[in-house]
């Protein structure tokens, strides 16, 4: 017989003996009906929060998440605790996607997974009737708010959706500023919420930037870093050409080294997921389309061969780091004329008004001010970065700051507090 007690199933149907700071709070607003926006770190246990409300409550409980790689890791997490989950989304043939959908409509599904284009598409529309929602989750929730990093635009479209399926709403990520996290909760509609912001602070982690100045510079302070770190090690670059260039060198001073981004076949992104995550000290270079859903405990060592565009992006990417509470190392090298992939990016997106006759334009059309506070808006991303990469003071505080999250007095797990013998040390060696 199920239990709706909430610990009892933590413990019966996951194995752990009690919640997480925050994760009982957002289990208990959802066992309420009331709407909740949960902040955990990266590997705080997010899926927890809404896989036990799911067991808990009859219904379905939908998740909305962005990536069919992530999905397939709740997926999967779902079905070991005796969920019954299913997921519809582009990667399926049509029939099967039938079947799922006549399943949830039968209550033959208690978890289904979606992307929000799938969600709102019009082959999904008779459905919405149908399903007997009891609780709504939006999964890497930052992708609703234009200020955010990965910006989705069918995520805008969630807080209309939200009112059709009649459901409280709990929205989760690990990244937001307060900024984001106030659209967050004006998309969603909003009244009331429950909140849990967490720290910002995983003491575990150590920061530390690293000069390098050539191309030849920035290979060998790669391979020292990597030759010397224990367990699993990754390095990100920002484009695939760099991927491949790094994983050349790499393997030219004889470590096995796997290339990850978006441009190689998917059985070939598929083998190296599965290297990452199975082999006892593996090393993977790649672009950020590697991260989501590959939940590695013992990551020692998370490289950027730049800081990306964003402290948003890059404290989501280097917390992969250290997820099993042991001291890892997340460094960024820094070089001349890093920095310009990301202001080309957003002269791209966001260009900056040319002429008088495109200011009038954009006036008259309504658009001026929006074009003007989203370009701001990743100017102000960048300069942060800048911050962070060229403090003299602690880099933690930088980090925490941009969160709204205040710290005081030095760190001692960043290279400006305990120095880079310090940190370098302290995640030991091979």
């Amino acid at each position: 017989m199920t239990t709706s007690d909430p610990l009892h199933i933590l413990r019966d149907r996951f194995g752990f003996p009690a919640f997480r700071t925050g994760q009982r709070e957002l289990v208990d607003a959802a066992l309420a009906g009331r709407d909740a926006l949960g902040v955990l770190p990266t590997g705080g246990g997010k899926s927890l929060c809404f896989q036990v409300p799911c067991i808990a409550l009859p219904g379905l409980t939908v998740v909305v998440s962005p990536l069919i790689s992530l999905m397939a890791d709740q997926l999967r997490r779902a079905r070991e605790a005796g969920i019954q989950a299913q997921a519809i989304h582009s990667g399926l043939p049509p029939a099967q996607r039938d079947q799922v959908g006549r399943a949830a409509a039968a209550g033959e599904v208690e978890l289904l997974l979606v992307a929000p284009e799938r969600l709102l598409a019009p082959s999904f529309e008779p459905l919405i009737p149908l399903l007997h929602v009891s609780l709504l989750v939006i999964d890497e929730a930052h992708c609703i708010s234009c200020w955010g990093h990965d910006f989705r635009p069918a995520y805008r479209e969630l807080g209309r959706i939200r009112h059709r399926l009649g459901a409280p709403v709990q929205a989760l990520t690990a990244t937001a500023t307060p900024k984001v996290r106030a659209e967050i909760e004006e998309i969603l509609g909003f009244r009331r919420p429950v909140r849990f912001v967490g720290s910002f602070d995983r003491e575990n982690l150590l920061w530390a930037v690293r000069p390098a100045r050539s191309p030849a510079e920035r290979n060998q302070v790669l391979y020292d870093l990597v030759h010397r770190a224990p367990g699993a090690r990754l390095i990100y670059a920002a484009t695939r050409k760099r991927v491949e260039r790094i994983r050349a060198s790499m393997a030219r001073r004889g470590l096995r080294t796997e290339a990850y981004h978006a441009g190689l076949p998917e059985g070939e992104r598929t083998r190296v997921q599965a290297f990452f995550m199975e082999a006892r000290r593996p090393l993977v270079v790649a672009t950020n389309a590697f991260g989501m859903g590959i939940d590695r405990a013992d990551v020692r060592l998370v490289v950027h061969d730049q800081l990306s565009g964003s402290l948003e992006d890059y404290y989501q990417e280097a917390g992969r780091a250290g997820r099993d509470g042991e001291a890892a190392l997340c460094v960024a090298l820094r070089g001349p004329g890093d920095g310009g992939i990301h202001r080309a990016f957003l002269d791209r997106t966001h260009p900056p008004i040319r002429s008088p006759g495109e200011l009038v334009r954009l006036w008259r059309s309504g658009d001026l001010g929006s074009r003007l506070e989203r370009r701001h808006a990743q100017l102000a991303k960048l300069r942060a970065v800048d911050r962070y990469a060229g403090t003299k003071g602690c880099r933690r505080r930088v980090l925490l700051g941009w969160f709204g999250e205040r710290r005081s007095g030095p760190c001692e797990g960043c290279d400006r507090c305990r120095g880079w013998p310090g940190v370098l040390g302290a995640i030991g060696s091979r």
